[in-house]
Formats: structure tokens, sequence, C-alpha cells
């Protein structure tokens, strides 16, 4: 628990923060030996009596004040341990990364040894394992570890303070830093560079040359600080990381490591972004986003009964049904589109039913096409699909694809009847065909905007949600879902979400998920964390979010996930849209 650090913003581990110093930091942020005040190793005291007084003397220093600590190697634990330090103001605590004591409570917890941490496995394990034993609302500094090239990782990672420390060390050793990697500078015939410092250094270079290069290296690595802010703040870290790891092979490994902490990551990635999803590269494929979509496909989604799937390609246009093609489709099945379900294969999202189509991050995301499906996106497409059709059976499926896909399905044994693909006129006639001889005597489906409510609500709250908002004579006007009274229970939103009114909220109360529990009072504009009882560990930032207490029950956004909810004490929880008083 903090008074001194609250996070702002997230998007997956990295976060946009203020640490509340001598001067309000922004974080991420690289801070200096004047923000801090350090009362060093224990074993440059003669006592353990004289480290505590240090720590006392910085009583009320506005400094972040960091309390004595016991040296260790990097995997090995202390070997001792020292009792809670008392500091008034901001306090700092050095944390070992491979310890498994709980650490003191603390508004910053410096990271031993980060400088040691060059294995990506290492790095990887060391910074999860310190935000997974320490408070949500509490920051974390790794010192001499940060460089231009690897900073956004950091940040991706998890880290929210940095020093300048390697950057500058590395200028006494003739490194010049880059965004793209450290050369040797007299291995340098020219200077990618113009600033002040390099348009020196490229006058002479025989003269002292260690200031300007350090000089230019701290630079680099505050132009790559702020680089990083703002794809925060974008909601595009992930993309700006991808492209950044590519720098040198450690650092991807390390990207490709932490894709392994599935359950890390997701715990930290918000429900949706505002930002396109650019899936272009291999790791694209294991993005949270991309395999929470598929799994709540595959686990919440439940496909409508009908007797007929037909299986379509993606488009380029978002949601596809906007897109040229699919509204050629939509022509050519026009007829018998009540008796049939529409499931669309792309990558890296594998299966998109239609009903879902307008979900993030279906209706947001771009891949580079070129027609070929390398193994590993085949792999993926196909286990999804064949887990899909595990659960939902038809009596055919009619497969309108093309080219390596047509291919793939084929190779695999996918049992349907392929028609080739294509928006020609011929093509559309065969799909037309084929469709017409597979639908017949199929069954007649509810009116699909019912069925796009029933399987949005099951993909936010889970399965029998739908069910529970359409429980009863309910009839849809517009984008608003009535009850038989008129009186609205939900609304699809421009981003493919739902808003729910209190009538709504109420139907889904007796599920028992995504609800925020608070204290006896009513809530205003904004829930804070420290007025959160109990939070549902299922919620995400972007959730919608059922607000219940003795004295008040409402809906609103999620602005953290559950768990940070309960475990914070700064912060807005939830943004709320309606609150009734009991």
């Amino acid at each position: 628990m903090t008074r001194y650090f609250e996070v702002l913003k997230r998007d997956g581990p990295a976060r946009i923060g203020k640490l509340l110093l001598e001067r309000a930091i922004g974080t991420p942020a690289l801070i200096t030996g004047n923000d801090y005040a350090s009362c060093g190793s224990l074993f440059r005291y003669a006592s353990q009596d004289e480290a505590t007084s240090c720590a006392s003397a910085l009583k009320g220093h506005k400094k972040l004040a960091i309390a004595p600590f016991v040296p260790a190697g990097l995997h090995s634990e202390p070997a001792l341990r020292l009792p809670p330090t008392e500091i008034e103001g901001p306090k700092g605590v050095v944390i070992h990364a491979f310890s498994s004591e709980k650490p003191e409570e603390a508004d910053v917890y410096v990271l031993a040894s980060a400088g040691c941490l060059r294995n990506p496995r290492d790095l990887v394990a060391a910074v999860v394992g310190v935000r997974e034993r320490t408070s949500p609302d509490t920051a974390i500094y790794a010192p001499a570890l940060a460089t231009p090239a690897n900073l956004a990782f950091l940040v991706y990672l998890g880290v929210d303070l940095i020093d300048s420390t390697k950057t500058v060390a590395d200028a006494y050793f003739g490194r010049y830093h880059t965004h793209d990697g450290v050369y040797a500078l007299d291995e340098l015939t020219e200077l990618p560079c113009r600033c002040e410092s390099c348009r020196r250094l490229a006058d002479d270079r025989d003269g002292p040359i260690q200031g300007l290069l350090a000089g230019h290296n701290l630079l680099k690595l505050e132009e790559e600080l702020l680089a990083v802010r703002e794809a925060i703040r974008h909601e595009s870290i992930r993309e700006y990381v991808e492209r950044q790891v590519r720098v040198t092979p450690d650092l991807t490994a390390a990207l490709r490591l932490l894709d392994q902490e599935h359950r890390y990551l997701e715990a930290r990635t918000p429900q949706s972004r505002h930002s396109i999803l650019y899936a272009n590269t291999a790791e694209s494929l294991r993005r949270v986003e991309v395999t929470r979509y598929a799994e709540r496909v595959l686990q919440r989604y439940r496909a409508p009964p009908s007797d007929v799937l037909l299986l379509l390609p993606c488009s380029a246009r978002k949601p596809y049904s906007t897109s040229r093609s699919h509204r050629l489709f939509a022509e050519a099945i026009r007829p018998w589109h009540r008796r049939l379900h529409e499931l669309i294969l792309t990558s890296p999202l594998a299966l998109v039913p239609r009903e879902l189509e307008e979900v993030y991050p279906a209706a947001s995301y771009d891949v580079p096409v070129t027609g070929r499906w390398d193994l590993e996106e085949r792999a993926w497409l196909l286990g999804c699909l064949d887990a899909y059709l595990q659960k939902n059976s038809y009596r055919a499926v009619v497969a309108h694809l093309e080219g390596e896909l047509e291919e793939a399905l084929k190779e695999h044994g996918i049992d349907a009847i392929y028609t080739g693909g294509g928006t020609s006129g011929p093509a559309l006639e065969r799909l037309a065909a084929a469709v017409k001889d597979a639908c017949c005597d199929a069954k007649r489906l509810q009116d699909w905007r019912l069925q796009r409510y029933r399987a949005v609500a099951d993909y936010y709250f889970g399965e029998g949600a739908g069910d529970a908002l359409l429980e009863g004579e309910v009839t849809v006007r517009g984008r608003e879902l009535q009850d038989d009274k008129k009186r609205p229970l939900a609304a699809s939103t421009p981003n493919g979400s739902l808003a729910l009114s209190i009538a709504g909220a109420r139907r889904l109360e007796p599920l028992g998920r995504y609800i925020v529990t608070i204290g006896e009072f009513v809530p205003k504009g904004s829930l804070l964390a420290p007025g959160v009882v109990d939070a549902d560990e299922q919620i995400r930032p972007g959730d919608e979010v059922l607000i219940r207490g003795d004295r008040a029950f409402g809906v609103g956004r999620a602005r953290m996930s559950g768990w940070e909810m309960v475990g914070s004490s700064r912060g807005v929880a939830a943004e709320l849209r309606k609150i009734k008083e009991r």
C-alpha cells in the first residue's frame, strides 16, 4: 500500500503513473541521485542499530528514502533479515529478485543487482517475480540496467523507474548508444545523430570525448523514454516492443519468454484498446489479446443451434460485414441466411463468429496479407477450429475458401463442401448453390440481433449471461435491448461492448460475476480503490462491471483489474455510469 505512487493508465504491465516526491515524477521515468537518499548496505555500518538510526534520520525527508539493505548474490538469499524500517514520507526498499521472503511495505521497490540481469530468462523471471510479490500500486526501480535499445521492453515487462548509470558508464568505454543498439565509437565512420554532442564529436574525435559521448547517450535514453510514454498513452506499447526487440536476439528471446508468463500478462492487460492491434510478427500470435479472444470464443461463446456452418475468409476492412467481399457473400446467401451460422477464419484470431465481429480485437486488427499461411499460423487456426467443431456440431459445413487456407483445411481432414472461394460471378454462384443444398430442411434461427446480444453477453460476462439478459420477452430497437415494457436492458456500443442499464445489471447479478463490492456509501462520478471491499478477479480494465454495496447499486467501467482494486490504496477503480441508492 502506498500514499506516494498512483497508476493512471495501463497497457499491459506497462503503466503511466505519478510518484510524489519533492517533484511530481510522471512514470515511467528517469530518476537521478537528486530524487532519492539511500542508507546503503548494512555492512557500511558498525551495527544494525546504527543503520536503523540512519533511516530514522530521513524522517520527514521529501526525497525517496531507501532503507538499509543486506547485499546478496543474484540467486542467493540475504544472510540475515532486517526488521521493517519506519520512514515517514516516500519509502524505498531494496528487494532481491529471487528471494522467497515477502518484502516489507514500501512505495518503491529497488531491484537489487539489476545490472547483473543479462540473461533473458533471469531478467523476465526477476521482474515478474517482484511484481507478483508486491502491491499493485507500488513502483519498481531497476538501476544500472536501462539503455535506449532495451528501455521499451523493460517498461513493458513492468519496470517504472530507471536511471542513466549504464549509458553514462558505457561512454567511458567508448560505447555509442542508439535506439537500434550500441556501437563502438571508433568503428563508426559517420555518427548517425545530429545532436550537439555528436556534432562536436564529428569535428574532433582526438580530444576528450567521454563527456560528449555521455551527453549523447543520455539524450538517446531520454528520447526513447518519451517515445515509450507516448506508446503507452496511445495504447500501442506492445506493437512498439515487438519492433524494438529485433535489436538483439536476447531481447527477442526475452519477449518470447515473457509471453510464456500468460497469467502475469493477462491479469494486467486491458479488455480492449482504442488503437488498432497490428499483428506484424510471429510473437503477435501469442499476444494476450489474441489468446484471450480465442479462449472466450471456445469456452464462453455458444453458437446458435444451426444445422449448417458457413466458413468464410476474413477481409481487410473491419468489421467484415462492411467490406465489399462480405457484402457480396451476404447477397449470395440472403435467402438462407436465417438457416446457417457464419464463422470467419483469420490470422491471428483464428475464429470470429459473425455475432462477435464488432468485439475487440476482431473489429480492430490488421495483419500483413500475403496469401501464405506459415506452419505456426496453420497449427493455431486448425487447433482452434478442431476445438470449435468438437463443441458445436453441424449437419453440413460449407467452406467458401481459396488458396492455402482451403488447402490447409483439406489436408487437415475437415469434412466440408468446398466451393473454391472468390468474389467473381461464378464464385458467388457456386457459394449460393452450395448453401442452398446444405440448407434444405435446415431449422430457422431466431432474430440475428438477439443472437448477437446473447453472444456478446456471454463473451463479456461468461456462459449463461446471454440467457439471463434475454430472459422473457425482449426486443431490439436500434442498438438497444429492451424488455416487454420497453425499458432498456443494455445497449451495444461502437466498440462492440455492452453498456448495461440498472435493470440489465440486476438480471446478471445472480451470476455473481464482474461484481465490485463496496462499503456503506454511495459513490459519485468515480469509484476509488480504497472504497472497494471485494472484486471479481476476472475484471480487467475496460470491462463493464456491476457496483454493489449496502447502500448503492450501479454499473460502470473498470479502470483497473479486480485484484488491483482490492490491493490498491490509490487510484480510480471504476468510472461510474449509473448508480442508484438502495
